[in-house]
C-alpha cells in the first residue's frame, strides 16, 4: 500500500481491501479482466472457479457501488438491487445474532454477499462512517478514519492533501 494509514479493523478491512483493488492515482485495477479479477479473489483467500463475463461484471458493480456510497453518493437504488441478487433473507445464528446471509453458497457469491451484508451491518452500527473515500477525484482510496472526530478526508496528507493544499494556493495566488 503506497500510503501510509493503517488498514481497517476485523471484517470492514475486506471492503477497504475490494475498494481498493483499484488504485486510480495510479491506473491500476486488480480487477480490469477476469483473468485478474480470478487471481485477485483467489489472492484474498476466495476459492474460485474462473469468472465468468457475468460474475466478472457483478464483482466490478458491488466495489463502484460500495465505493460511492462510502463518499456519500446517493445508491439505494444500487445497493438494493445487489442485495435483491446477492442476500438471502435476514435470519439468526444458532447464537442468537442477527445475520445477513448470502442467497447462494459458492465461494464467489458467498464472498460477494458477505461484503454487501458488511455494508447493511456496519451501516446500521455506525462503523461504516469511518471507511471515508479520499476526496482527490483522480486517487478516491478508500481508507479508515482512525480521528477522534472522524473528519479526515485525505487517503494521504502527503499525497492528495498536499497536492490540494498546493492547487489551492496556487489559485489564490495566479495572477
Amino acid at each position: 500500500m503506497p500510503f501510509s494509514r493503517t488498514e481497517a479493523p476485523g471484517e470492514l478491512r475486506k471492503l477497504e481491501q475490494l475498494c481498493n483493488s483499484a488504485r486510480l492515482l495510479y491506473t491500476e485495477d486488480a480487477l480490469i479482466t477476469t483473468t485478474s479479477a480470478t487471481a485477485w479473489l483467489r489472492a484474498n483467500g476466495v476459492e474460485v472457479d474462473d469468472l465468468s463475463r457475468k460474475e466478472h461484471e457483478l464483482l466490478l458493480k458491488l466495489r463502484e457501488t460500495v465505493r460511492n456510497h462510502l463518499a456519500g453518493q446517493e445508491r439505494a437504488s444500487e445497493l438494493n438491487k445487489l442485495a435483491k441478487i446477492l442476500l438471502a433473507s435476514p435470519r439468526w445464528s444458532e447464537n442468537g445474532e442477527p445475520v445477513l446471509p448470502p442467497k447462494r453458497t459458492a465461494p464467489f457469491d458467498t464472498y460477494l454477499g458477505e461484503c454487501l451484508a458488511l455494508v447493511f451491518t456496519s451501516g446500521l452500527t455506525g462503523e461504516l462512517d469511518r471507511l471515508k473515500v479520499c476526496r482527490n477525484q483522480d486517487c478516491r482510496w478508500v481508507f479508515y478514519d482512525r480521528s477522534p472526530a472522524q473528519n479526515s478526508v485525505w487517503c494521504s496528507m502527503d499525497l492528495c492533501g498536499a497536492r490540494q493544499k498546493m492547487r489551492t494556493y496556487r489559485s489564490r495566488h495566479a495572477r
